[in-house]
């Protein structure tokens, strides 16, 4: 599976980056301010113009100069997205003219070995935009005129970013599925790495953390039929977001792997049990669109009783995603033999395609089962996309169908599909 392709949009404080991003989402998708810093955390959505899907990723406010405290947190988290890119949009203030941070900025850009397209927020009059000409001075190219606010420029400047967007020719590295390990520090994830590749190609210490980089490596199942890219993340800590320094970084490579894979293996260790930072890993994995199975380390020294314990609890706490969970000890090897068809199995759900009349069938039959309250009609239901599935229902009153219904339906379809551990994404829509 390829990726598609990404656009990072990017500049100084305040220049409008939230308000173009939406206007490209063309919802409200980010929170957008007068107040500068308001985006702190990159955040990715799906957009689409002329046909072309890519990755659209919101960041804070670059400040190049900042060496401590938020502002060079948010700045590293913006780097990031740079490092990732494949067409970079630098958004400035028609307002300001080119500030110092801009120049900055600027020369940053031209290390990045994706490519820079200059913007020009705030032009709202489309028959005046010759403040964006003294832009030229920060030597990015053509500057072109937009306005988030109003939309003005924007389709003509999504032309061009579309038209720069790498061709989906994806090389035999980009068509491996990719499979992330992810937990806490210290849970055993190198560990099963290494038990997974057959070498040691992750560093494996007593100390917590000690992984610092994503480890990629390829894996093949024993009959050779199974091949994954295999990402190893480090360990991803309480507070890791709030600190600075390797934990800071280590959360957002984490992040990283997570948005990049198509399955994730949330490893837990069955010696502590279930904890917080668990389940906010769980949930990072089902935001970003993933699947997520969940497998107990060091089963081999817990009695029975105490697995099936967790085991309930995964199924009490994780009520959303409802992943299937394997017992493992990635030290001997016992169970490790499970892992990969848990992976295919969590695969295959995540490319789930059924044929627009089985999906409309089974709803029919789920309502004639039990139908919505208040009159409301379901008319009709297809499958939108796959990656993960994705459904949309037609009703004469979609505002007035009560979410534990949809619930009912998305659980109904998981169980009939054996889409556990798969964000199951459904929307309604007026039939009218």
């Amino acid at each position: 599976m390829s990726r598609a392709p990404l656009v990072a949009v990017v500049g100084a404080p305040n220049v409008g980056k939230s308000s173009l991003v939406n206007r490209i989402l063309r919802r409200r998708r980010a929170v957008v301010s007068e107040q500068p810093g308001t985006t702190r955390d990159r955040t990715y959505d799906r957009a689409e113009w002329a046909g072309r899907d890519f990755d659209l990723v919101d960041t804070g406010g670059m400040e190049p100069t900042a060496r401590m405290g938020l502002e060079a947190l948010v700045t590293l988290q913006a780097r990031v997205a740079v490092e990732e890119a494949d067409v970079i949009v630098h958004l400035v203030d028609s307002r300001t003219g080119p500030t110092e941070a801009d120049t900055a900025i600027a020369r940053e850009l031209r290390r990045a070995s994706a490519t820079v397209v200059l913007a020009v927020n705030k032009l709202d009059n489309p028959s005046d935009d010759a403040d964006r000409h003294m832009f030229h001075s920060l030597g990015e190219g053509e500057p072109y005129a937009v306005s988030a606010v109003h939309g003005i420029g924007v389709g003509d400047f999504l032309d061009v970013i579309v038209s720069l967007l790498p061709r989906a020719e994806p090389d035999e590295e980009e068509r491996l599925p990719r499979l992330a390990i992810i937990g806490r520090p210290n849970v055993g994830k190198s560990t099963l790495l290494n038990r997974l590749l057959g070498a040691d190609r992750a560093v494996v210490s007593e100390l917590a953390g000690t992984t610092t980089d994503a480890v990629a490596g390829e894996v093949v199942s024993e009959d050779g039929t199974e091949r994954y890219l295999l990402l190893d993340t480090a360990g991803v800590g309480r507070g890791s977001r709030k600190a600075g320094g390797v934990p800071y970084y280590s959360a957002l490579r984490t992040e990283e792997a997570v948005r990049r894979s198509d399955v994730s293996l949330l490893l837990v260790d069955a010696v502590e049990g279930l904890v917080a930072s668990d389940l906010r890993l769980a949930r990072q994995i089902e935001d970003a669109g993933r699947t997520c199975g969940v497998i107990l380390n060091k089963s081999d020294l817990v009695p029975t009783e105490r697995l099936r314990e967790i085991e309930d609890i995964v199924a009490a706490r994780m009520t959303d995603l409802r992943p299937p969970i394997l017992g493992i000890s990635a030290l001997t090897g016992a169970g490790v033999d499970g892992v990969l068809p848990l992976a295919a199995r969590l695969l295959r759900a995540y490319g789930l395609r059924l044929p627009t009349h089985e999906v409309a069938e089974f709803v029919n039959r789920l309502v004639w089962r039990s139908a919505p309250p208040g009159g409301v009609k379901i008319r009709y239901s297809t499958q939108t996309g796959s990656a993960p599935p994705a459904f949309l229902i037609f009703a004469n009153r979609p505002k007035d169908i009560p979410d534990n219904y949809l619930r009912y339906v998305e659980n109904s379809i998981r169980d009939h599909y054996d889409l556990y551990g798969v964000s199951v994404r459904i929307r309604v829509k007026s039939s009218r």
